[in-house]
């Protein structure tokens, strides 16, 4: 029997308006299809005061902060 596992999705070192979204996305679109696991949206660096304003004003929470990161190329999905 498979176990779900927990999939941390974030965009890139210094995480800006968009790689946070697309986390957020991402991980929503990824839950909905349900394979089985768990997405979660991560980020690896601060929210701007920018990227702050776009949340609040859609009232979306921020993603937590991973401050560890070692991807491994088998992690990494191609577009």
């Amino acid at each position: 029997m498979d176990t779900a596992k927990k999939v941390m999705i974030i965009g890139h070192k210094n995480p800006d308006t968009d790689s946070i979204c697309s986390a957020i996305g991402l991980a929503e679109i990824k839950n909905k299809i349900g394979d089985g696991n768990v997405y979660v949206p991560m980020r690896a660096g601060n929210i701007s005061s920018e990227t702050q304003f776009v949340l609040d004003h859609f009232s979306v929470k921020a993603p937590e902060l991973l401050e560890d990161i070692g991807t491994q190329v088998k992690n990494m999905e191609s577009a």
